[in-house]
């Protein structure tokens, strides 16, 4: 299977609305700002042309603010004139701070409606293999990013396994093959994944050229941009990592927060599917053993068997009716112990460990060491299959006798 895959592109019109709102602020607030140092005669020394994210500029806005009510608390003579631009441009900056936060946080929750969304049809898939071929798709579309990328950890090896874009670049196909050929990547304890493991907690790479933990032929075969990262954890171990970023190049604190949410979730997910195939496999085990057990019960009903009691009964307490004794000198008397075929006599009529301790007058925990004994010495996996074996020697012992 490739490790592309050829998505349609899609960008919902409410993202695209987003977006659109976030540089309207962008652009109301560096205007803001160079009008309000122009009144201050002074700058924060950041061109307002550099402010990209929200979070700067509601950073420089809180500075700003601050001088002003400084300037206006102090008690140096202004003009009037002064004074009323001065609280004017205080009240723009204010709203413009609180625009910026609500869409902040519409944002963070249409980002976390869009991501359980997606998980959604998720959580009624209970094959570990199918989650694992679906997870960079859904990252990719319920995560808002443009590519994502899949991992692998096994002990101290971190394996990149296969990866999701939106868009064909040109370096996609580059990537493929450097994974492909890339069998394992040591984690060392100077590498941002190696963090990742200790720390148990995503991270954000916002200068992939310049920031020393990156795994640099990472970033050059896949031309990563700034990008983030998260761990899955589903049993809390690291088993793997999740890699997103955009063709933009630019990376929020948002985005490693969804990612992580995402991480999170999809963890609880896998672990689940992983439990659930478990069981499956141990309900078919059952199966087989039930069947087993029909099989001799089936041989119990249509062989001639006589059963015959021995010994004196104990008056004050009922005792179990003995089950099918070998011929002497049958191969099973002579792979057996005298014990040891008692007690597997009693195994036969269903006993279980503490009936056949009460009958033999034994500890249960001499019982289980029979047991076990009598597994290994008939070679049968468990109970059913000893009994098995057993009755069909000694019907046979029987049938020869008759």
């Amino acid at each position: 299977m490739s490790t592309i895959e050829r998505p349609r592109s899609r960008t919902s019109s409410s993202h695209t609305s987003v977006g659109r709102r976030e540089a309207e602020l962008l652009r109301q607030g560096r205007r803001l700002l160079l009008a309000a140092e122009k009144l201050l005669g002074s700058s924060s020394g950041i061109p307002h042309g550099d402010i990209d994210q929200l979070d700067i500029l509601i950073a420089e806005t809180d500075v700003v603010t601050a001088e002003i009510i400084s300037r206006l608390s102090s008690d140096a003579e202004d003009g009037e004139t002064d004074r009323a631009e001065l609280g004017t441009m205080l009240v723009g900056l204010q709203t413009l701070r609180a625009e910026a936060h609500e869409h902040q946080v519409h944002e963070r929750l249409h980002r976390l409606d869009a991501l359980e969304a997606g998980l959604a049809p998720m959580r009624w898939v209970h094959d570990p293999d199918q989650l694992l071929h679906k997870v960079c798709e859904t990252v990719v579309h319920a995560c808002g990013f443009e590519r994502a990328m899949l991992s692998r950890v096994e002990g101290s090896v971190w394996r990149p396994w296969k990866s999701y874009a939106v868009t064909d670049r040109q370096f996609e196909h580059r990537f493929a093959e450097w994974m492909r050929t890339t069998p394992e990547i040591p984690l060392d304890h100077l590498l941002l994944e190696s963090e990742m493991v200790r720390r148990r907690g995503p991270a954000i790479v916002t200068s992939p050229e310049s920031d020393p933990r990156v795994y640099r032929p990472m970033v050059e075969a896949s031309g990563l941009q700034p990008y983030v990262a998260a761990p899955l954890m589903p049993t809390g171990r690291v088993i793997g990592f999740l890699h997103a970023d955009y063709e933009s190049g630019v990376v929020t604190e948002l985005d490693r927060d969804v990612l992580w949410a995402f991480a999170e979730a999809f963890g609880q997910i896998f672990e689940r599917a992983v439990l659930l195939s478990r069981l499956r496999a141990q309900r078919q085990q059952v199966r087989e053993a039930m069947q087993t057990v029909e099989q001799v019960l089936e041989d119990l009903a249509t062989g001639e068997i006589e059963l015959a009691s021995k010994g004196v009964r104990d008056s004050s307490a009922p005792r179990l009716p003995p089950g099918p004794s070998p011929a002497p000198g049958s191969r099973i008397e002579s792979l057996l112990t005298p014990r040891e075929l008692e007690v597997l006599a009693l195994m036969a009529t269903g006993a279980t460990n503490s009936r056949i301790a009460e009958q033999l007058v034994i500890t249960d925990g001499t019982v289980k060491s029979h047991v076990k004994r009598i597994l290994r010495k008939l070679r049968a996996a468990n109970r059913a299959e000893a009994i098995a074996r057993y009755l069909r020697l000694t019907m046979g012992s029987s049938q020869q006798r008759a």
